[in-house]
C-alpha cells in the first residue's frame, strides 16, 4: 500500500470510530400545552396507547416523565402523564418510547354488559 492510501484508510477508520460514538437518532416532538392533567404535544405521530417520554428539568439535571397517548386531534397528541409533572416546561421534548403502541398492561380483563337500567329502560315516571 502507498503512504497516501494508508493515511486515507486511517482517516476513514477515525471517522468511523467517531460515528460509532454518536447517539442514536431520535424523533421528537414538543410540548405545546398543559390543561389540567392532559398535556398536548406536536411533531410526533403515534397511536393511542403509545408510551412517550417527556423531558423535565430537575435543577441542573434533565429527567424523564413517562406518559401515554390518550387522544389526538389533527397533528396534536393528548398525553396523560404517569409520573410527577413538576418541572415540565413549555416546549419540552417529547420522545416515543421504543416499542411504542404497546400501551399500559393491566392485570385483569373486565367484561361488562350493559343492562336495561343503563339505557334508562328501567326508569318510570
Amino acid at each position: 500500500m502507498t503512504t497516501r492510501l494508508t493515511r486515507w484508510l486511517t482517516a476513514l477508520d477515525n471517522f468511523e470510530a467517531k460515528i460509532a460514538l454518536l447517539p442514536a437518532v431520535r424523533r421528537y416532538g414538543r410540548l405545546t400545552r398543559a390543561t389540567g392533567l392532559v398535556l398536548e404535544a406536536t411533531g410526533l405521530q403515534l397511536p393511542l396507547g403509545a408510551t412517550c417520554i417527556i423531558e423535565r428539568q430537575d435543577g441542573p439535571e434533565t429527567k424523564e416523565v413517562e406518559s401515554e397517548v390518550v387522544g389526538f386531534n389533527g397533528q396534536r397528541l393528548f398525553l396523560m402523564p404517569l409520573e410527577e409533572v413538576e418541572g415540565i416546561l413549555p416546549g419540552a421534548r417529547v420522545y416515543a418510547r421504543n416499542g411504542h403502541g404497546d400501551g399500559l398492561q393491566s392485570g385483569k380483563t373486565v367484561a361488562a354488559r350493559p343492562g336495561p337500567t343503563w339505557s334508562g329502560a328501567g326508569w318510570r315516571r
